[in-house]
């Protein structure tokens, strides 16, 4: 116990907010720079008072956010708010994981790969979990069933779009020969701050309380299909523009066939 604190007081709160980059900072949607990012620093102070590791904190993220998905789509009242406050615990913690690492320095491929497909776990058990209770909360026009299908399309959506960007950027790396990038723009805006990490949670927790859950599906059913087909097309374009062979260069001979210099 003794050792648990002392290897937490090497680390300060001012030493874990230092630790997130600028860019990154500036690329943090305006829900995380205000509510998420902050709650994450003390959290991540008592996870390495408590010898976690960042990899442990991504998993117990993961079991906040199925727990809190199952919760939210099938129970009701006070439970159903508690489910809602699981996907919140998700979205902070997935802050902490990467705080960690940065503090700790010990950021590494395995780390990456396993926040990113908690990430994707999380995203498919919240979509889902709102189309089952945008169904239980009275459907989308009266029409049976569709809310739910509604929210698997959602999910499949989504993981089709952030599938189609790792395919990318693994091709970056092993056929371009250049470091794979993180989406930019628009894409990553609208990632940073309508997703899992921005107002996703918030939005949801206003559908609950003023009973528009169902237009909350419809909302990100639109955001994550149409998406979906303008980064596949997007990137489907650039790859092709990649991959295409370079014609050799046509090559003028300086030399006319007497042997002289060509005039200009």
């Amino acid at each position: 116990m003794r050792h648990t604190i002392k290897h937490a007081m090497k680390y300060s709160l001012k030493d874990i907010a230092a630790s997130l980059p600028p860019e990154k900072r500036r690329a943090n949607g305006w829900w995380d720079r205000l509510a998420l990012r902050p709650l994450s620093y003390p959290v991540t102070w008592l996870a390495l008072a408590c010898g976690l590791s960042p990899n442990a904190v991504t998993w117990i993220g993961v079991l906040f956010a199925l727990a809190g998905g199952a919760l939210f789509a099938l129970a009701g009242g006070v439970l159903q708010w508690a489910g809602l406050g699981g996907l919140f615990v998700f979205s902070v913690l997935d802050a902490v994981d990467g705080n960690m690492a940065r503090t700790l320095k010990k950021p590494n491929p395995w780390g990456s790969w396993t926040d990113a497909a908690g990430g994707y776990i999380a995203y498919t058990a919240t979509l889902l979990a709102l189309g089952v209770a945008a169904e239980r909360a009275g459907g989308f026009l009266g029409t049976g069933g569709l809310c739910i299908f509604l929210g698997g399309f959602s999910a499949a959506a989504n993981m089709l779009m952030r599938a189609c960007v790792q395919s990318r950027k693994a091709f970056q790396t092993v056929m371009e020969g250049v470091p794979a990038k993180a989406p930019a723009g628009g894409e990553k805006w609208l990632s940073e701050n309508l997703g899992i990490t921005g107002i996703m949670d918030p939005l949801i927790a206003f559908g609950l309380a003023l009973h528009f859950l169902p237009w909350v599906l419809c909302f990100y059913t639109l955001l994550y299909g149409l998406g979906s087909v303008w980064v596949i097309l997007k990137l489907a374009l650039k790859t092709k523009t990649a991959s295409r062979p370079v014609a050799p260069e046509e090559t003028t001979d300086p030399t006319d066939e007497d042997g002289r210099e060509n005039e200009e």
